[in-house]
């Protein structure tokens, strides 16, 4: 009797285990096809990179990697798009001010502060002897008394709902009539691109 018993536990055993190692090669059979699915992945992911010429596709969440690229710069909570520039009489006699147009996206789901862009965008024009950091700007006031674009600064400067657009304006005061380089930079305060203006 216990002869029996043992045989039967050791077939048993023997049976548990050949079950195990088919599950064994069956879950690396399926590695093995999870890996060539990765690598071909990989393989057309890359050849996508190779073909840039699409145009880039604007974030429209707050969780992606800041860029600026063809006059957008995206900034997580919120994206700037560059419509145009000008120069305009400041309110000082004889100052230029470079007003740079834009949009500003909402991209989260709380109100945020459009006049941040101030801490990341930064225009510099060269001296003889530097590469001066411009000041905000102040337009002169039209015949009316009033600041023309006072509307695009109040959008600047007021909370952005969630998902919503507005028009805004940057203006930054001119030392002299060289070209004006924008400078866009990350959350880390590092320069991620730049955009050149000529004043003439």
């Amino acid at each position: 009797m216990k002869k029996t018993i043992l045989l039967v536990g050791t077939m048993l055993s023997a049976a548990l285990l050949l079950s195990a190692c088919s599950n064994d090669r069956g879950s690396s059979n399926d590695s093995a096809e999870k890996a060539s699915k990765v690598e071909s992945k990989k393989s057309t992911k890359q050849s996508t990179k190779k073909s840039s010429s699409e145009p880039v596709k604007i974030p429209t969440s707050p969780d992606k990697e800041w860029f600026y690229n063809d006059n957008v710069f995206y900034a997580g909570m919120e994206t700037m798009t560059l419509t145009k520039s000008e120069i305009r009489d400041g309110i000082e006699d004889g100052e230029k001010v470079l007003v740079i147009y834009n949009t500003i996206k909402n991209n989260s789901d709380e109100e945020q502060d459009p006049s941040n862009f101030y801490m990341v965008i930064h225009a510099k024009q060269k001296t003889d002897t530097s590469n001066v950091n411009l000041d905000p700007g102040t337009l002169a006031l039209d015949e009316n008394g009033n600041n023309p674009l006072q509307a695009q600064e109040d959008n600047l400067n007021n909370s952005l709902l969630p998902g919503k657009t507005v028009e805004t304006v940057m203006m930054f005061k001119l030392v002299n009539d060289t070209p004006v380089t924008i400078e866009f930079s990350n959350e880390d305060f590092t320069t991620i691109g730049t955009k050149t203006i000529n004043v003439n």
